[in-house]
């Protein structure tokens, strides 16, 4: 029987204990506080060539404290942290949105007690929106050495393809990288070799990008930031050119009247040609025709300053024409009169000469 009495007031002690216990639970229950703070959303570490705008930019937050912590809740103690955003949350141009689902994992308090709960949030996701910070580079072939003797480049700076391609990096970075005078960035090739070279090529070489940025391809999909930059370089090398003077070209003037003949001065004239060399060498005097800029009266007695252009002759090769110009010529005009053909000789510091 004693040992029966022994129990039992043992269960009525450890009794008493739990009742004590979930009183003073209620107790203490009754000390915690709720309120709603609005926590500002960010990005934790994203990448410096971005720019991040998040919606909403605060979403509220409910917190549990103890009464003795009222005076540590204020909003500026709560972040909701956004991790591993990266450069797939971006587009090149215009900004992509991306939703973004949010729990109490990501509510941050700093400097707060263990006691401090987070216990709901006001919303579930964010939508980010985010593309690169870039600026448009313009890119210029560099050549090394000189083409064969007798030979010249075409185009210096050579074409190159892509003639523009966009950058990234971090706003100090473009900058930095960006030239004063032009107001776009600047890119130079590594240099390509012409020593010796007589024809066109194409060569493929690389861009040095400045420390900090990297080229951007985006397609349908994605961007895509490269560290290295190829390039195809267009080479045209072609002859040399060179000019020519030729002197003593007649000048020749005709009438549509076989009774009237135009008498002139000076009867000749010298002309300045330009071409490659190889050609230059077959152009002569019968290369080139002078004629008159503007329509003649024919009428005896008529007298005038006339001016006159140089064009070539119908005796070159067109392959020749469309390579060779007239540089300049001179006289620019001539002294004429028209006579009967029958009429008065001509003096002796003036002749005539017809165009057969």
């Amino acid at each position: 029987m004693p040992r029966f009495r022994f129990t039992s007031e043992t269960i009525l002690l450890v009794a008493s204990f739990f009742i004590a216990t979930a009183v003073w639970l209620v107790a203490k229950q009754n000390d915690f506080e709720n309120q709603i703070v609005g926590a500002r959303v960010v990005a934790r570490t994203p990448p410096k060539n971005m720019e991040i705008k998040i919606n909403p930019p605060v979403i509220n937050v409910s917190v549990q404290y103890p009464r003795t912590f009222s005076h540590l809740i204020h909003p500026e103690a709560f972040t909701i942290e956004l991790k591993d955003i990266d450069e797939n949350f971006a587009s090149a141009q215009d900004f992509k949105m991306t939703p973004m689902t949010i729990t109490l994992r990501n509510v941050m308090m700093e400097d707060l007690p263990n006691t401090v709960q987070a216990t709901s949030l006001g919303k579930e996701f964010v939508t980010i929106a985010a593309r690169l910070h870039t600026s448009p580079a313009r890119i210029v072939g560099t050549l090394g050495g000189r083409p064969a003797e007798g030979y010249q480049l075409v185009h210096n700076p050579p074409q190159v393809e892509p003639e523009e391609v966009l950058l990234t990096g971090s706003p100090q970075k473009l900058a930095d990288a960006g030239s004063e005078k032009e107001g776009v960035i600047i890119l130079k090739t590594d240099p390509v070799s012409i020593e010796g070279k007589r024809e066109n090529f194409l060569e493929t070489t690389t861009v040095p990008l400045p420390e900090g940025l990297k080229y951007v391809v985006e397609d349908k999909l994605r961007v895509q930031m490269k560290e290295e930059l190829e390039v195809q370089l267009h080479v045209v090398i072609g002859e040399e050119v060179r000019k020519k003077t030729i002197g003593d070209v007649p000048i020749a003037i005709k009438t549509f009247s076989e009774n009237l003949s135009p008498v002139y001065t000076p009867t000749t004239a010298s002309v300045t040609l330009e071409a490659p060399i190889s050609m230059l060498k077959q152009l002569d005097r019968d290369s080139v025709m002078f004629i008159p800029s503007q329509p003649l009266e024919e009428r005896v007695g008529y007298k005038a300053d006339i001016a006159i252009e140089a064009r070539f002759s119908g005796k070159i090769p067109p392959n020749i024409r469309d390579k060779a110009s007239i540089v300049s010529f001179s006289p620019r005009s001539i002294r004429i009169e028209i006579v009967e053909r029958n009429g008065n000789a001509p003096s002796s510091k003036e002749k005539e000469v017809t165009k057969p």
